[in-house]
């Protein structure tokens, strides 16, 4: 059988990482973009347009790494969960060697 290189607390680590980058996104970003906006040279259509595109990829980013982040960290219970069966029916297969 072929080991698998992901880990429990790997994959449980990105998934707390996700969260809070998912997080941080959909709270600080659109700020710091109105911000931008509102400087006295950012009245043009053009600004405008690049703001609204800002908006939308903010919106998207945000709507998508907090639930990945999520499941990635119950994803990382299950694992757990699995591994410590298999672990047990391993060690229990072996039988004990005595030199």
């Amino acid at each position: 059988m072929m080991e698998s290189k992901l880990r429990p607390k790997v994959v449980l680590w990105w998934g707390i990482g996700l969260t809070l980058a998912g997080v941080l996104v959909t709270l600080l970003l659109p700020q710091l973009a109105y911000t931008a906006a509102m400087q006295p040279s950012a009245a043009t259509r053009v600004d405008q347009a690049l703001l609204t595109v800002l908006d939308l990829v903010i919106r998207v980013v945000g709507q998508v790494l907090s639930p990945l982040g999520v499941a990635l960290i119950g994803a990382s219970v299950v694992m757990a969960y699995v591994a410590l069966p298999a672990a047990r029916r391993t060690a229990e297969a072996e039988p004990p060697t005595f030199d």
